[in-house]
């Protein structure tokens, strides 16, 4: 097999790698303090994954808790496996991955430095260029969903999502690099410290998709876990845009795009789903989540309960000029 070649490229002479994810467009590693992402040439080309391991870089260098790359003994941040991969070695990040059963977790001290994370994320990526793609008037599509979507129901709601967003000035206070995949799965946690990793979608994109995405994965998780928690909403706002608000700049607009980008997520996940799931030998909770999805978007019916206009009024965001 390839991979067996991966190791010797960071100076191991034996060991045996062990696959901890076979993910949708990656298939990810680890052996000892580092992980290894392992991708196709066919969905990702060197310079994409140069400008990438720059915005970490830069990231790092602003105080952004990141997982950093890790250079081959041929001091190499990129390389080759043959003419079709391409892997990276990133620092094993500190923690474990978020249980949001764990109450000594999945807490209001975490949603607080969850927010002060993607803030300062946010802030420093205005200090950092990087060749990255980029959502403009012209091309609105850029999770390029259009090619997928197969119901022309569901491409007409999308439609109409994205042309909300155009009405939207793209000022730094609301659009710039973003991680374009923010959810608890990209997270580690250690002793209430957040690291962040998984940065190959990031993109010039709107800040409330991070937010979006990070709320979204976060409620799905509680509702289905901990359905008693009927205060999490509330509670997660209110403690992650204080924690966002002490490093980035919250304006009204950027709450506005949230629910926007809540049911942009939600077609983006029910597209993605159809294309990687094996549709004839689906699970229960496969059918289900397609169907609620597919339900949802047809429907329009709000994600979840939040008034995202209340939560401008109360930070007093329509006062701001």
């Amino acid at each position: 097999m390839f991979t067996d070649n991966i190791l010797p490229l960071y100076g191991y002479t034996e060991g045996e790698l062990v696959p901890i994810n076979d993910g949708f467009h990656n298939t990810v590693y680890s052996y000892g303090n580092l992980i290894f992402r392992v991708s196709p040439s066919s969905v990702r080309q060197q310079k994409n994954i140069m400008n990438e391991l720059a915005f970490i870089n830069g990231l790092w260098k602003y105080g952004v808790p990141v997982s950093l790359p890790v250079k081959s003994v041929h001091e190499n941040l990129i390389e080759s496996l043959g003419d079709h991969h391409f892997v990276v070695a990133f620092e094993k990040a500190k923690g474990t991955s978020i249980d949001v059963t764990n109450r000594d977790v999945w807490n209001l001290e975490l949603f607080y430095h969850w927010g002060n994370v993607m803030g300062k994320m946010h802030s420093a990526g205005k200090r950092i260029k990087v060749d990255r793609p980029i959502w403009t008037v012209h091309q609105p599509d850029l999770l390029n969903l259009f090619p997928k979507i197969p119901s022309e129901t569901i491409a007409d709601k999308y439609k109409q999502l994205l042309n909300q967003l155009v009405q939207f000035p793209k000022t730094p206070d609301v659009f710039g690099l973003i991680h374009n995949d923010f959810h608890q799965g990209n997270v580690f946690v250690n002793k209430g410290r957040l690291t962040l990793f998984d940065f190959d979608d990031c993109a010039y994109h709107w800040f409330a998709y991070d937010l979006a995405t990070t709320f979204y994965h976060a409620y799905w998780q509680t509702s289905s876990f901990t359905p008693e928690n009927n205060q999490f909403s509330k509670d997660f706002w209110e403690h992650f845009l204080t924690g966002y608000q002490q490093e980035n700049t919250l304006s009204k607009e950027l709450i506005q795009q949230i629910p926007i980008f809540l049911k942009i997520r939600e077609i983006f996940l029910h597209t993605l789903f159809l294309e990687k799931w094996d549709m004839e030998n689906l699970h229960d909770w496969q059918k289900y989540t397609l169907t609620n999805l597919k339900n949802n978007i047809e429907s329009g019916k709000p994600y979840s309960d939040v008034n995202f206009t209340e939560i401008i009024d109360n930070l007093g965001l329509d006062k701001i000029k």
